[in-house]
């Protein structure tokens, strides 16, 4: 787990390698807080995995505002919990479908999880639904490499990066008498 730091929506989506836009999009709809934490890094790329996700028994009409249904939600609160996991590994999985979310930590687990009964008398419990299968150990092992990269980023250019090289600020300040 990342050291535990303050972010802005604009460092949260760039850690996450979205546009911004997402980011204030998760705000409004109360996924992301104020201010934001690492973890909230793995929650804005599950949010915007699923945010347009539509199930193949539930179609939603376009022009319907998106509010998150429950499923959602569980999602959003798995990916958050499996970042301070300790369980959790470069091998961890999320599962989510639309009346669960499965979370498993170990290849031995993701097979027992998507394999019917050995003997194949007990199908798999994801046997007959729609299933999204994301990486999120991956996404949260990259994270604190990708947040300490962020420290080091370069000024922007302009103004502030000639300030920052030693040139002359434009800003003209007068001796008070």
């Amino acid at each position: 787990m990342p050291p535990a730091r303050v972010l802005s929506p604009s460092a949260v989506a760039a850690a996450a390698e979205l546009n911004p836009s997402w980011a204030y999009r998760a705000q409004e709809a109360q996924v992301l807080g104020d201010p934001c934490y690492p973890a909230d890094v793995i929650v804005l790329k599950v949010y915007r995995v699923i945010l347009p996700l539509v199930w193949p028994d539930r179609p939603r009409p376009r022009s319907e505002k998106q509010v998150l249904d429950f499923w959602q939600t569980a999602a959003l609160e798995a990916a958050r919990n499996a970042v301070t996991d300790e369980e959790t590994t470069r091998e961890t999985t999320m599962y989510v479908l639309q009346g669960a979310t499965y979370i498993v930590h170990t290849r031995e687990a993701r097979a027992l999880l998507e394999n019917a009964s050995p003997d194949g008398n007990d199908p798999s419990l994801l046997d007959g639904q729609a299933v999204l299968r994301l990486p999120i150990g991956v996404w949260i092992d990259d994270l604190a490499p990708r947040l300490a990269r962020m420290n080091n980023r370069a000024p922007r250019r302009g103004v502030a990066a000639k300030a920052v090289k030693g040139k002359k600020s434009p800003t003209i300040t007068r001796p008070t008498e």
